[in-house]
C-alpha cells in the first residue's frame, strides 16, 4: 500500500491544480540539490495524477531517460523526464508495491495496489513491459470519483433517457452497449446497475477484473487459471438465484449463448460486445455462432457509445462555423426528429476550446454521445432473416433513434462540446 497522510495530500492539492503546476513542481524537484525519497516521488506522481483526475499513468523509457506521461479526459500529455538511475528506482518501487518480482526484467508483469489518499482507497492496476531500454510501467487509476456518475447524469439525450429507463425497469431481457476500450461501457453499465439495485433484488457481476466495488451488488472476477471463466462463471451465478447479471463481456459462441438463454428465463442481463456501433451488435452475435430464434426475443435494446471532452464552461468561446462545419451541422439537424430538438433554437451557437487555469487545452472532463436500437417486434422480424449492419442502420432511422453522430451535432448545439471533438472520437 502507499498511502499518503491528511496533511501531506491537502499541500499536494494545493500545490498541483493543473498540469501546468504538476510538470514545474516535478521539474523542481528532480532539479533540487536534495533528492526526495523514490517513495516520496512515488507518492507526488500519484498524487498528481489523482488530484488531475487522470485515468492512466504511463513511464516509459529511452535510450537515456525516461518519459512520465498521464492520459487527461482521454488524451496523453507530457509531464516531466526522469535521469536513468531515477527511472530504475521508480520502477522498482512500483514492482515492490504491486508484489511484482523485482528480478524479473524480461517478462511482462500485472499487479495492482492500494493508494491510500487520506480517507480514500484508490485501486492501481500495475502493468509493467520489458522492453529495448529497460521496463515500461502502465499505472491505471481506478478512482471511484470516475464512477460517482448516477444514471440520470451519464449525458444521456432526455428522450433517450426516459427509453432506458423504461428498458431497465424490466424484469429480463438483455442490454447489450458496446464501444472501444475507454469509451465509458464500465461507468454506464455500472450507472445501470447502481440504478436498478434495491433490498428486493440480487444483482451479481462477471468481471475481468473487477475495477470499482459497489456496495449492495455481489461482485465475482474471472480467474482462468483456476478454470472461471465468463462461461463458467455465468453457469454458477444462474445457480445463485439471480434478478440481474452483469456479465464484462461477450467474447464466444458458448458465452453468448448462455447470456441469451438466461436473458431469456427471467433474468435481466447486462454485457458488453465488441463492435463499432449499435447496428453492428446484432451482425456480431450472429458471426459467433447465436442463432437468430434465440437472440430476437432475449435482447431488449443494443446501444453504443463514445466519450467526447467537454468544452470548459469558464473559457470556452463562441465562433463562427465555416462553411464545411455549416453545411455539416444543418444537413444533420435536418434529419434529427423533431423531439430531441426541443432545446435548440433556429439560430444556434457553436463553441470552441480557449484554454485557462482551470481545465488542460480548453476542455474539462467527457461527457457520453450514444446511439441505440430497440428490438421491438418489426426488428425482431429482420432479425429472423440474419440482417446485415446496413439493414439495422435501416431500421435505427426508422424508429427515430439518434446516431451517435447527431447525438454530438446536438451537445455541440448546446455547447458541451466542439465539432472538432465530435469528429476526431466519431469521425464524419
Amino acid at each position: 500500500m502507499v498511502e499518503i497522510p491528511e496533511g501531506k495530500l491537502s499541500k499536494f492539492k494545493e500545490e498541483i491544480n493543473s498540469l501546468q503546476s504538476f510538470q514545474k513542481i516535478l521539474s523542481e524537484r528532480l532539479e533540487a540539490k536534495e533528492k526526495s525519497e523514490i517513495s516520496e516521488l512515488l507518492e507526488l506522481v500519484l498524487a498528481g495524477g489523482l488530484n488531475l483526475d487522470s485515468s492512466d499513468i504511463h513511464i516509459e523509457p529511452e535510450e537515456k531517460k525516461a518519459g512520465l506521461r498521464i492520459r487527461l479526459d482521454g488524451i496523453l500529455y507530457p509531464v516531466a523526464y526522469f535521469p536513468n538511475d531515477i527511472y530504475k528506482l521508480l520502477i522498482s518501487r512500483i514492482k515492490l508495491v504491486s508484489e511484482l518480482k523485482l528480478n524479473v526484467k524480461d517478462r511482462a508483469q500485472d499487479g495492482r495496489f492500494t493508494f491510500r489518499a487520506g480517507e480514500t482507497d484508490i485501486e492501481i492496476r500495475t502493468s509493467i513491459l520489458p522492453g529495448p531500454y529497460g521496463e515500461s510501467a502502465s499505472l491505471r487509476i481506478l478512482n471511484p470519483k470516475t464512477i460517482g456518475l448516477n444514471f440520470e447524469n451519464l449525458g444521456m439525450n432526455p428522450v433517450f433517457l426516459e427509453i432506458m429507463d423504461r428498458e431497465l425497469k424490466k424484469p429480463n431481457g438483455m442490454i447489450l452497449t458496446t464501444g472501444p476500450t475507454g469509451s465509458g461501457k464500465t461507468t454506464t453499465l455500472y450507472a445501470f446497475l447502481k440504478k436498478i439495485k434495491g433490498p428486493d433484488i440480487k444483482i451479481i457481476t462477471i468481471e475481468d477484473p473487477i475495477e470499482y466495488h459497489i456496495q449492495g451488488i455481489t461482485q465475482t472476477q474471472v480467474d482462468p487459471g483456476r478454470g472461471y471463466d465468463f462461461t463458467k462463471g455465468l453457469r454458477s451465478v444462474l445457480r445463485q438465484d439471480p434478478d440481474a447479471i452483469l456479465i464484462g463481456e461477450i467474447r464466444d459462441l458458448e458465452t453468448a449463448e448462455t447470456a441469451l438463454r438466461a436473458a431469456l428465463t427471467g433474468h435481466l442481463v447486462f454485457s458488453t460486445l465488441h463492435t463499432n456501433d449499435a447496428p453492428g451488435v446484432i451482425p456480431r452475435l450472429i458471426d459467433l455462432g447465436a442463432k437468430p430464434p434465440i437472440i430476437a426475443p432475449a435482447i431488449n435494446i443494443a446501444m453504443a457509445q463514445r466519450l467526447v471532452r467537454q468544452l470548459c464552461k469558464y473559457c470556452r468561446k463562441e465562433k463562427k462555423p465555416d462553411s464545411k462545419e455549416k453545411k455539416m451541422i444543418e444537413e444533420n439537424l435536418e434529419k434529427i426528429p423533431a423531439k430531441y430538438k426541443k432545446e435548440i433554437s433556429r439560430e444556434f451557437a457553436v463553441f470552441e476550446p480557449a484554454g485557462c487555469e482551470k481545465c488542460v487545452a480548453g476542455y474539462k472532463g467527457r461527457i457520453g454521445i450514444f446511439e441505440a436500437i430497440l428490438i421491438d417486434n418489426e426488428v425482431e422480424k429482420l432479425i429472423m432473416k440474419g440482417p446485415s449492419e446496413a439493414d439495422m442502420r435501416e431500421f435505427l432511422k426508422k424508429q427515430e433513434m439518434l446516431t451517435m453522430f447527431e447525438d454530438g451535432i446536438l451537445k455541440i448545439l448546446k455547447g458541451l462540446t466542439s465539432f472538432e471533438e465530435v469528429v476526431r472520437v466519431v469521425g464524419v
